[in-house]
Formats: structure tokens, C-alpha cells, sequence
């Protein structure tokens, strides 16, 4: 009897507590199903998203194209330098980041304007001689400071009237302030003992209020490999600078080791007077220029544009330029019109009178265009 009592007990407590656990749990209402179509409407699927890539920004010389940290803003200096046989040799435009060559006047006068994106570092630049219509002219387009060794009326009123910022070194109240000196060691006429000192012109500039910061276009446009692809052979390069009757011939010849060509003329290679270092350029630039003159100066109509050559590497193609205005740069185009880019590195560039001969070719012969 014990045994059917006890059973029975825990019978009666087994019901009791099961249905007490439903009693105690609040009625629910089940979700209706959500169908797929209601579930796409609810959480529409997101594209997956993809973060685009920028390049880095690089920043470059705007004269010889190496990389730099920060954009370039310093003004760009310029200085006149002699370049008659009886002048040379040149001193510091081995560290011009372009150095020009140009008939400046008639009488076969011929010199060269060397330009520097950091002067500062230059101990000596010359001979300096004085400007010239066709060096203003430069400067303007470039907003360059130029620092010469004076110049007629005519030059100076007209560096005046463009409103370039210009000085004469000669000045004793300008070279007092380390801006040149007299080198009479070596056999030149006193007129050509006159050499600029780099940081002493960048200070004196600096001292006269001159503005040392400036953002503008350059026109030149880079690549690490300036060999052009299609170019002809062009271990020698010459152009003969020629205008009524007057002549003179530069020769730049390729040294394939140093991958830069060497200046020569004259009958001999240039190489600076106090470092004996060999001028040498990674690009050779001629451009083909309507020229004429201004009493005895020489002027250029650059706005016109014109045609002409670009060698690197060895190689040579035939250009054209264009120039958009007084104040505004060079740009070199390829002659199907796309931009030319030129080699990271210094250049020499050559504004040669309309109908000047330009022949190139291997070191044995030159093809004359």
C-alpha cells in the first residue's frame, strides 16, 4: 500500500507542476513567415565597395626634373656669361640647370644666359658681361632675377620696360655687397674679369625686396628615360648659329658612359676654368627662331613658335615649340602635337636663327637637315 501511495504522489505533483509552468508563460503571437521578396525589400543587398587608389604626388625641379620633397616655389636666377673664344673658359654654368646660347648682337656676338633653380651654392659664374634685349626677353618669360654686368641704354630701358628684376653686379655699390669679383690671374681683357658669386647675388636680391617665392609654370615636362624611341643616331650634334653672314658653330658630342653629351667649340671642350669639370647636358634643345634685330640687337618673335630638335641618349627627333605669350614659357611638342618629355638632368638649349644648319649622325658622319 506504501508503494501505490508513493507513486501515486509523484504523480500528482508531476501534473501540478507542468501545468503551472504553462499558466505562468505569456500567450505570444507567431511572426508571420517573411518571404524572400519581403526580405529584399527590408535589407536591400549593398553593393560591396572598393576605395580607389591615388598615386603619390611627386614633385619635381621644374628645370631639370629631379624628385624633390616639396613643390618648388624659389625664384629662378639667371646670370650673363661671356662666350667668345677669347673669353673662355666659362666658369660655374656646369651647375646651370639650363644653360642657353644666342647671337645677342651683330658683329658675331654670341654668349650664353645660365639659369640656377638654387644659385646659392654657385662660388663663381662667369665671365658676366652685360644684358641684352634678347636676355630680357628670357627673363621675362620665366620671371626670371638676372644679374649682369650692366648694359648700353637701350638694354637697360628695356629690361626696365618689361619689368624685370635685374641688377648690375659691376655696380661698386652691388659688388660691395658680395656679388662679384675681379679674377685678373688668367689672360682675359679687364672686362672680362667679372664673375658673379652665387650666394652673395641671392642675397643682395633678397636685400633689395625682391620676391623670393614665386608658383608658376615652367613648360617642362620630365620622364627618367629621355632617349626618344624613334630617334635617328646623333652621337655628334651641330648646329651653326647663322645671320647675315655671321657664324658660329657649337658641337655636342655623346659620351655614352657619362649618357650626357659634351660641349665643344671653338676647336676645344669646354670645361670650367676653376674645377676643370666637363660641361656636359643630358638634353640638347635647338630651336629654329624667327630673329631680327633692334638697332644691333638681336630680338627674337617668340610667340611665333617654330620647329626644331631634341637629342638625348644618342638619339635625335625633330620638334616643334610654341610659346603662348611675353610672360609665358617654351612647351616642346613631338610633331604629331603630343607634349615632349624630356630627360630628368640639365640641358643646353640653343635659340638658332631661322635657316641655321643643324646636322647629326654617328661619331663618323653627320647627316645635314
Amino acid at each position: 500500500m506504501k508503494k501505490i501511495f508513493a507513486l501515486t504522489l509523484v504523480c500528482a505533483l508531476l501534473l501540478c507542476g507542468c501545468g503551472g509552468a504553462n499558466a505562468a508563460a505569456p500567450e505570444t503571437t507567431a511572426a508571420p513567415a517573411t518571404t524572400a521578396a519581403a526580405e529584399a525589400t527590408q535589407a536591400p543587398a549593398t553593393e560591396p565597395t572598393t576605395v580607389p587608389t591615388t598615386e603619390p604626388v611627386v614633385y619635381r625641379n621644374p628645370l631639370n626634373g629631379e624628385i624633390l620633397d616639396a613643390p618648388f616655389t624659389d625664384r629662378v636666377f639667371a646670370n650673363t656669361v661671356s662666350n667668345m673664344a677669347e673669353n673662355l673658359p666659362h666658369v660655374g654654368v656646369t651647375q646651370a640647370d639650363i644653360l642657353v646660347e644666342t647671337f645677342v648682337n651683330k658683329n658675331n656676338i654670341i654668349r650664353c644666359l645660365a639659369l640656377f633653380t638654387d644659385i646659392e651654392d654657385v662660388e663663381a659664374i662667369g665671365s658676366t658681361r652685360s644684358t641684352r634685349p634678347i636676355f630680357n626677353q628670357l627673363a621675362q618669360h620665366y620671371d626670371l632675377i638676372l644679374s649682369h654686368a650692366g648694359g648700353s641704354s637701350q638694354a637697360l630701358e628695356d629690361a626696365a620696360n618689361r619689368g624685370i628684376d635685374n641688377f648690375n653686379i659691376d655696380a661698386w655699390e652691388v659688388s660691395s655687397q658680395g656679388t662679384s669679383y675681379r679674377d685678373k690671374e688668367y689672360n682675359r681683357t679687364y672686362e672680362n674679369t667679372l664673375f658673379g658669386i652665387g650666394a652673395g647675388i641671392k642675397a643682395y636680391a633678397e636685400a633689395q625686396g625682391m620676391e623670393m617665392s614665386l608658383e608658376r609654370d615652367y613648360g617642362l615636362e620630365f620622364t627618367e628615360d629621355g632617349r626618344p624611341a624613334d630617334g635617328e643616331t646623333a652621337d655628334t650634334v651641330s648646329v651653326v648659329f647663322t645671320f647675315e653672314g655671321a657664324k658660329k658653330e657649337t658641337i655636342m658630342t655623346y659620351d655614352a658612359e657619362a649618357g650626357k653629351y659634351v660641349y665643344n667649340q671653338y676647336g676645344q671642350v669646354m670645361k670650367d676654368q676653376i674645377t676643370e669639370e666637363t660641361e656636359m647636358f643630358t638634353n640638347v634643345i635647338i630651336m629654329d627662331t624667327a630673329i631680327s634685330t633692334a638697332g644691333i640687337y638681336h630680338i627674337a618673335d617668340f610667340n611665333a613658335g617654330g620647329t626644331g630638335y631634341y637629342a638625348n641618349g644618342g638619339k635625335i627627333i625633330p620638334i616643334t615649340w610654341t610659346c603662348d605669350g611675353d610672360s609665358e614659357p617654351f612647351r616642346f611638342f613631338h610633331e604629331d602635337g603630343t607634349p615632349l618629355e624630356i630627360g630628368v638632368g640639365n640641358s643646353y638649349i640653343a635659340i638658332a636663327p631661322t635657316g641655321s644648319p643643324v646636322t647629326y649622325g654617328a661619331a663618323e658622319t653627320a647627316a645635314e637637315e
